[in-house]
């Protein structure tokens, strides 16, 4: 006895089975492919922005470096072809080299802080410091400056205990003197500058406002960008690299604590320093020196 089947709606199958593959393949490895290129391209976007930020800040740094070496140059090859010069030409020509000379100092020195402030988590030199003392003495510090540019500095200290952290205290007088060389730069005559200086359950608050120019909405976010500047031909005028407002966010970072903003164009800006009370146990900080102390003091009587 033989059974028979016909294998016509089995070769149908085959048929079909073909014809997917022969055409599902080809799409499904093209959905494969773009996708593939989409999240690579989604992966590398942080590596072309640090490449872009990275040439950005190179031709930031070089440009703030030759405008003083430049200078510097013009005007020893102005006294180069002076066949004789008298004492004063020659104590003004010797002023403008100190003073580029400066310029170029401060600029090196900005650029090695914010380097080593890249490279660590914590302060290097940590210590019980007073901001009464940071506040009081920057203020009187700096009023000086704002006597000249016409403007009132003046300090509000609103807790009546001293506010002790545990930091490194060159780095907090350079975090708040920024910001008051900021405020009182971008002040027009007549303007204030107020520090002021409080506490909350966990952390200190130093806040500066100012009246001064303000800064746009939309500049805001990239303000503490390094070589950024609002506005590049006052920041030229007062001297400024900008690297001010970097290096201050880079300190706060590195005292774990925050820095913030309000500002509103044409009335002025306000900037608040949060740090902890605690960032780490007393035992472990140094010594006090009253070598350090005493540099310090000297440093800031001048």
């Amino acid at each position: 006895m033989q059974v028979g089947r016909s294998l016509e709606e089995f070769n149908r199958y085959l048929d079909s089975v073909k014809l997917s593959l022969g055409l599902g393949l080809p799409i499904a490895m093209g959905m494969v492919a773009v996708a593939s290129w989409w999240l690579a391209g989604l992966a590398m976007q942080p590596i072309y922005q640090s490449y872009r930020q990275i040439q950005q800040f190179t031709a930031d740094a070089a440009h703030e470096l030759r405008t003083p070496l430049a200078a510097t140059g013009a005007t020893v090859e102005s006294a180069l072809l002076m066949s004789q010069m008298d004492e004063e030409e020659t104590r003004d020509i010797l002023r403008t080299i100190h003073r580029q000379n400066q310029r170029l100092i401060t600029l090196v020195v900005d650029l090695l802080l914010l380097a080593r402030l890249d490279r660590q988590h914590l302060p290097v030199q940590l210590e019980q410091c007073c901001l009464n003392d940071i506040v009081s003495d920057l203020v009187e510090e700096f009023e000086a400056m704002a006597v000249a540019a016409c403007v009132m500095l003046q300090s509000r200290i609103k807790v009546n205990k001293p506010v002790n952290i545990i930091g490194d205290s060159d780095q907090l007088y350079r975090l708040v003197s920024n910001l008051i060389v900021n405020a009182i730069q971008y002040t027009p005559k007549g303007g204030e500058v107020t520090v002021c200086l409080g506490s909350s359950e966990h952390h200190a608050v130093i806040r500066v406002h100012d009246t001064g120019i303000g800064i746009p909405e939309k500049e805001l976010p990239r303000i503490y960008d390094r070589f950024y500047r609002v506005n590049s031909d006052r920041s030229r005028s007062t001297g400024g690299s900008g690297l001010g407002l970097a290096i201050a966010s880079a300190i706060v970072l590195a005292h774990h604590g925050s820095l913030n903003v309000q500002s509103e164009l044409g009335k002025g800006s306000t900037f608040t320093i949060e740090l902890p009370f605690n960032v780490i146990h007393l035992n472990s900080v140094r010594s006090f020196s009253p070598f350090k102390w005493l540099f310090r003091r000297l440093r800031q009587s001048k």
